[in-house]
This record gives structure tokens, sequence and C-alpha cells, in this order.
């Protein structure tokens, strides 16, 4: 598979090349994932390529070889920390490494790259063990949101449990540009997300390793859960799960996104929603049996969640 895959590249002096180069129409960039580059490479030389202020993200791996990615990050610094310093003993970084200062990782076969292209980055191949690397540079509307979701778990360098999906999803790519058709830009499209969902996972996975808080905190999520329609308070899940009230609401929120008492009013409503449709209760009946005794309260959550009344609601669906 790889050696039928690779076998069509271009050679220069510095590189053995496969790569496409796409120019979306104005309707793909307004509402698809789309790439503006996707490619393989294998470095002959040393040659470092240096870009800043573009509009896109990239996506890299280092197939086999080493050489040495450098980027400023400006949301979140590579950390020195934990057993990561074994690995990253060569990671560097000037100033104070947390203001958008130039860090720099020594790469090898299995590293991975989730780099925002606005901020400058370089990358050189070793001399003595030139590396093989493959690529997508891509855009969509939808970019900024998941690349914000996945630096909430994980850095920009990282390892991969899904190396072998993740090179696939390039490979199309790469295929569907060469040889276009109607549905190359869906196509495109599908295969994107497919590579942001793989690597928004990794994220996940890696973001559980505290197992202990992970396993506290969905003993909280089972209770709110079994729980909604009761009185529940930060000082009541304080206290029944021996945790600060205050970490508790931090870690809460980081670990799925949204406060208690949102996922509380989520449920509820969520809730009512399922009895709207599927039951002759009244609005008021509904809302008691939610856990909200003040039908103004309410009907108010209600249409600033769903925008609209609970009984505008009912007779939609």
């Amino acid at each position: 598979m790889r050696d039928s895959f690779f076998e069509k590249y271009k050679t220069s002096e510095v590189t053995n090349t496969r790569r496409v180069i796409n120019t979306p129409s104005a309707f793909t960039r307004e509402h698809f994932f789309y790439i503006q580059e996707a490619g393989y490479l294998k470095s002959l030389k040393p040659h470092m390529s240096k870009r800043s202020g573009l509009q896109s993200y990239l996506f890299l791996i280092v197939l086999s070889g080493s050489g040495e990615v450098a980027y400023r990050d400006t949301a979140k610094p590579v950390p020195a920390t934990g057993s990561d310093m074994g690995r990253r003993s060569g990671t560097s970084a000037a100033g104070d490494g947390g203001n958008g200062s130039l860090a720099t990782v020594h790469a090898k076969a299995g590293d991975c790259f989730f780099l925002d292209c606005r901020n400058e980055y370089t990358h050189i191949s070793s001399e003595d063990d030139p590396w093989e690397l493959m690529w997508i540079h891509f855009y969509g509307p939808q970019c900024d949101a998941y690349y914000d979701y996945f630096l909430k778990q994980q850095t920009w360098h990282f390892h991969t449990a899904h190396l072998a999906e993740l090179t696939a999803a390039i490979q199309s790519v790469i295929r569907f540009h060469e040889e276009p058709t109607d549905d190359t830009d869906l196509l495109t499209a599908q295969q994107i997300v497919n590579i942001l969902t793989l690597i928004c996972i990794e994220a996940n996975e890696k973001g559980n390793t505290d197992s202990v808080l992970s396993d506290k905190l969905k003993s909280i999520l089972h209770y709110l859960d079994e729980h909604y329609v009761e009185d529940i308070s930060l000082d009541l899940l304080a206290e029944r799960f021996f945790i600060s009230k205050y970490y508790l609401s931090h870690e809460f929120k980081k670990e799925y996104g949204t406060t208690i008492i949102q996922y509380i009013l989520t449920k509820k409503i969520t809730t009512a929603k399922e009895l709207l449709r599927y039951s002759n209760s009244s609005i008021e009946e509904i809302a008691r049996l939610c856990g909200i005794d003040d039908a103004s309260y309410f009907n108010k959550v209600f249409k600033k969640m769903e925008g609209c009344t609970a009984s505008e609601y009912r007779k939609r669906w």
C-alpha cells in the first residue's frame, strides 16, 4: 500500500515529493473544510521551511527519520514536565515559554504536529537521518473552534494511537485532488472532519491521564444525571464527593466544556422537551417534573435555550 502510494513523487535536489495544491471555489471556502495543500516528501538533504501569517492549519506526521520543528505558539507552550521530559529532552524555548516564544522540538518517527499557521513555524530535516513527512494544510469555517477544543487538553506536538487512520485520510485527500470529480470538495471535507475528530479524540484520551480525578468527575456526572430534578448546589456536591467546590467547578468545565449549573439546566430542558412531545401534561406540571417550581422561570430558561417558548415548541413538534 505505502510503496504504491508513494511511487509517483517528483524528485528534486533536496526532496522526493508528492503533493497537491488546491484553489477552492468561493462557495467551498464559505461552507466546507478545504485544503490548500497536502502531500508527502522524503528529504534528501536538510532544507528549512519557514512560514507565518497563513490562514491555515497544518497537520504534520513524521513517518520516518528525524528533524526539528519550531513553533511560536501564542496559545499553549510545550510542557517540559513529567514523563514527557525524557522524550523531549531536546526541547528548548526562547523567552519565557508562555507568551508566544519560539519552542523547538526534536521530532522523530511517529510524532504529530497540529499548528495554527498564522503563527510562525519552521521545520528542517536532520542531515544524518533525513525524514519522511505527510502533511495537510487546510481551513474552513469551523477550524478555529476545533483547534480551541483540541488545545483544551493537548499541545501542538503529540503522539497518536490513530496513526494508520490519519495517514490513510491524508492519502485519500491527495488522491481526490489528483483525480478530481464533482464530489472532490465534499469527500475532502469528510476526510478533514475525520482527521480533526481523531485528533480531538486523542486529546480527550490523553486529557484523562489523572484517573482519580477523572473517575470522580464521572461519578459526579452520573449523580447529576440521576438527581438533576432535585435541588443541587456546589456546596452539596463538594461535601458529598469530598472535593473543593472551586476546584470542582473549574475541573468540571475543563472536562465537559460546560458549567455544572448549565449542565443541570440542559438536562431539565431536554426532559421537558420529551414531555412536551410525548405527554399531555400541562407546562406547569412539566416544569415541576423537571425540578423547576416556578413556571415563569421555566419558560424564561426554555426560551433562552431553545429560542421559543415551551408552548411554541409543543406546537412545532
